[in-house]
């Protein structure tokens, strides 16, 4: 718990919970209209003072310890009410934000990009989609959809292929020959050093070096593309693709460095003093282990350093049985990356196909492929061979019951991998 003070009052709050939701338990209300779908964090009404900060978002910002914020001021009062005569404004305000576009984690203007490709103006189409998207040829291949759970003509028929056309706008993109480069801007004189080549450090140099600053990229492993790179299947996403999404991001002068380790090669206060400004986008590289009695066997392996290794240099022995413990998309890259290097592959989830995590039609593709599933099954230790390496796992049945806050957090973890040599 933090200290804040809140319109000259102190209070006690959650640092976890955001600005809005903790004033609210204060009983403090600041007007809001970002639960609705329509809006989604994007009604502006919220907006607070913060001493030393300015004027923020409340539901996209979290307490501090002494934080200073002021929920009531005549500037306060003006901005709202500018923000919402914009919001009347609209044509249907219940369509100002429409509920696809609130469902994308990157706040993508989908209606204006298919209305582009509608009438077959695609360079137009990527600009909008690269606003706030920079890497379409990828994530139009592996993105989650979760703008087509939301999709409104679900409500006719069925959800428009939203994924599909924006991978489709970037093919066509990426085989014209003038691809869509936005104009650089002016520039700043400035210099930024980034730290992770993922999708998190090379969409924050494409926007930098778009907006005229010098921007160095340095990465950890051979090549650039973090996760995308290095935890998603060849078969999901082609690999040359990427190399060709990062070549066309690099194209306002942004420099990538790879094989550069920090702590190793070059360290935070060397950064600090080239450069003007430091972004760390190290991302998430440790898998979460699933621990119990046998785990530390030879061949368990954790989910994403299987396909890492997939990726690299393919030094995991897997043999000719392959047991995959979870439910989710990591469990079902690995059992399918399995299956394709001719193992005979069962994937193993202590709950039922419902309650699976991982993409419906990426389920559907793996039972297609040949991976067997075993629901309501859970491994309570893996036996090994005279050797020290797992031959067996040893399952117990399972049964649904309502979950509680444990459960939530197993849920989160990413998929182990186990691997059973088959008995000669």
């Amino acid at each position: 718990m933090v200290n804040i003070i809140i319109d000259g009052k102190s209070f006690l709050v959650d640092p976890c919970q955001t600005l809005l939701s903790a004033a609210a338990t204060c009983g403090i209300e600041i007007p809001s209209l970002c639960s609705i779908d329509s809006f989604y964090n994007g009604c502006g009404l919220c907006q607070v003072e913060i001493a030393g900060k300015g004027i923020v978002k409340a539901c996209k910002t979290y307490p501090t310890e002494g934080m200073a914020v002021v929920t009531i001021s005549n500037r306060l009062t003006s901005i709202r009410k500018h923000q919402l005569e914009m919001l009347l404004s609209q044509s249907s305000i219940n369509c100002s934000v429409p509920p696809c576009q609130a469902a994308c984690p990157a706040n993508v203007d989908i209606q204006s990009y298919l209305y582009f490709i509608a009438n077959n103006e695609l360079t137009k189409a990527i600009e909008v989609i690269k606003k706030t998207l920079p890497m379409p040829l990828s994530i139009g291949r592996v993105c989650p959809a979760f703008c087509e759970a939301k999709c409104q003509r679900k409500l006719v028929d069925e959800p428009l292929a939203i994924r599909h056309l924006k991978r489709y706008a970037a093919d066509l993109d990426l085989k014209a020959l003038n691809h869509y480069t936005p104009t650089k801007k002016t520039s700043k004189g400035k210099s930024i050093a980034i730290v992770g080549a993922g999708p998190g450090g090379l969409s924050c140099g494409y926007y930098l070096s778009n907006e005229g600053y010098d921007v160095t990229v340095f990465e950890a492993m051979p090549k650039a593309g973090g996760w995308l790179r290095y935890g998603i299947p060849e078969y999901r996403l082609p690999k040359d693709v990427l190399d060709q999404e990062i070549e066309i991001m690099c194209r306002n002068g942004m420099q990538i460095n790879t094989n550069q380790t920090l702590g190793r090669d070059f360290t935070l206060t060397a950064l600090s003093e080239q450069y003007d400004s430091v972004c760390l986008a190290i991302g998430a590289s440790q898998a979460s282990e699933m621990e119990y009695l046998g785990s530390d066997l030879a061949g368990c392996y954790l989910g994403v350093d299987y396909l890492k290794d997939q990726a690299m240099d393919n030094q995991y022995a897997i043999g000719k049985k392959v047991a995959v413990i979870g439910g989710g998309n990591t469990a079902i890259d690995c059992a399918r990356s399995a299956l394709r290097s001719g193992a005979d592959t069962s994937l193993i989830y202590r709950r039922t196909r419902d309650e699976m995590p991982a993409e419906t039609y990426e389920i559907e593709e793996a039972e297609k492929e040949g991976v067997k599933f075993y629901f309501l099954t859970n491994p309570v230790e893996n036996i090994a061979d005279a050797q020290g390496r797992v031959c067996q796992v040893k399952l117990e049945k399972m049964a649904l019951g309502a979950p509680d806050a444990s459960a939530v957090a197993r849920q989160r973890r990413l998929a182990n991998i186990l691997l059973k040599h088959s008995i000669p």
